[in-house]
């Protein structure tokens, strides 16, 4: 683990402590994702409040400033552009969001303020980030699994490849198989052995 001194993580935990505001694709109306499938309900709130609901297979457009939202007992997968699939765990909220580089383009971002997501995260120069009240997963080429308490306690286990995990207190490379935890006021732990399959069994029902 290493302190934040700089590069794409640190510009990421100082870009999630502001208030931000959708960008230019939501006011042009593009669709930054697809809602494919939800076992149960998937509740997906508008920046307007409008409130559209998926329950099955479907094809729900999904737009930047979006909140989306599933009911106890529901999961749900989406598919967000140019490619990296997400599933949410029951009694998740995150919104999306993104920010644009110079050298790595748009960066797609979840925002999620409690439960657990699963992304594949693809292999182009643009990482999808995760944020959390705590912390900030940052993943190219790899698959992880984020699980956010109701403090706010996050915990990333990655499956495949490897991932940035960072606070405002430090940073750690978190590497296939291994899990570390991020709290507020300290920094992540170190990453340790987990079982990567048993954590992200719980997708298997919605990923069918």
């Amino acid at each position: 683990m290493g302190r934040i001194a700089s590069g794409s993580l640190a510009a990421a935990l100082a870009w999630a402590a502001w208030s931000l505001v959708p960008s230019d694709a939501a006011a042009q109306g593009v669709p930054v994702g697809t809602a494919q499938n939800a076992v149960g309900t998937l509740v997906v709130v508008r920046t307007d409040g409008i409130e559209h609901r998926l329950q099955g297979r479907g094809s729900l457009p999904l737009f930047e400033g979006d909140v989306l939202r599933t009911e106890p007992g529901s999961q749900a997968i989406v598919q967000l552009r140019p490619g990296a699939p997400v599933a949410l765990n029951e009694k998740t909220s995150l919104k999306i969001l993104s920010r644009w580089e110079k050298t790595a383009g748009t960066i797609r971002i979840l925002r999620v303020s409690q439960g657990e997501v699963w992304a594949k995260a693809g292999s182009g120069p643009a990482a999808l980030e995760i944020e959390t009240p705590a912390a900030v997963a940052s993943a190219r080429d790899a698959e992880i699994d984020l699980k956010v308490a109701e403090d706010g306690q996050s915990a990333l286990t990655v499956v495949s490849g490897s991932a940035e995990f960072g606070t405002p207190f430090g940073v750690c490379a978190v590497k296939g198989g291994t899990a570390s935890v991020g709290a507020r006021g300290a920094a992540c732990t170190a990453p340790q052995p987990t079982n990567a399959a048993a954590a992200v069994g719980w997708k298997q029902a919605v990923s069918q």
